[in-house]
């Protein structure tokens, strides 16, 4: 039977820190309970504002494409929509998708993601994801098995939207223990399903979205093999 916990009473993470250490640090506190092959679901926030990737909007001038991006998608911020290019690292645009008020990139990772994963945080603040987010996982995987001698696989989500749908879901955009993917055969086909996404979107039904505040999700009972090399460029085209 797969269970899942969120982990309560994380503290608010205002600036730079060891987010392995806070974690094992609350996991201690509140008698969290881990077994080996769990696996921790860590929203991409947490880690975003543990390494300060926050980005002060009034440094940021948007160009020319920007702003005719702009009147495509004027309810986006024009100085946002030019943190986003920034993000794919394409300054020509053409690694972004707009259609009516949806704005997503493809990030230099592979990965697609409503707004390339930038955030706004206020009226002068967005915030962006890691680059290395796999071996962040990787780090706060160690950091618990050395601290606490429990093997746990970790998923760090995203929240997601799509075109085609209102609202947003949890994405995986960074693992390591787990493979993205899962196979199985049934006759002579091969099923392949994201496994890790299934995953991450399970988590998000207790995370929620922003202010609920429960960003570290358990999730327990999950059949796999735990493995040392999977990541989530493994399950992206």
């Amino acid at each position: 039977m797969i269970t899942i916990e969120a982990l309560h009473n994380f503290p608010k993470i205002e600036k730079n820190c060891n987010l392995g250490t806070e974690i094992i640090k609350t996991i201690k506190n509140e008698n969290f309970i881990l077994h080996n092959n769990d696996v921790l679901c860590i929203a991409s926030k947490l880690i975003s504002k543990s390494a300060g990737l926050f980005i002060d909007l009034k440094s940021i001038n948007p160009s020319q494409l920007t702003l005719r991006l702009h009147q495509q998608i004027p309810r986006k911020d024009p100085r946002l929509i030019q943190v986003i290019i920034d993000q794919t690292e394409d300054k020509n645009g053409k690694k972004l998708q707009i259609s009516k008020n949806f704005i997503g990139g493809w990030l230099p990772n592979g990965l697609f993601l409503t707004s390339a994963g930038v955030d706004k945080l206020d009226a002068n603040t967005a915030m962006v994801l890691p680059r290395n987010c796999d071996e962040i996982a990787k780090k706060i995987s160690e950091d618990i098995f050395d601290q606490l001698k429990v093997r746990v696989a970790i998923i760090i989500t995203d929240s997601d939207g799509r075109i085609d749908k209102k609202g947003a879901t949890q994405v995986a955009v960074g693992l390591y223990g787990i493979s993205g993917l899962r196979k199985s055969r049934y006759e002579d086909k091969t099923n392949v399903e994201t496994i890790c996404d299934m995953l991450a979107g399970s988590a998000g039904l207790l995370m929620g979205q922003r202010g609920k505040r429960l960003p570290i999700v358990k999730i327990h009972g999950m059949d796999y093999v735990f493995g040392k090399t999977a990541t989530v460029k493994d399950a992206v085209n």
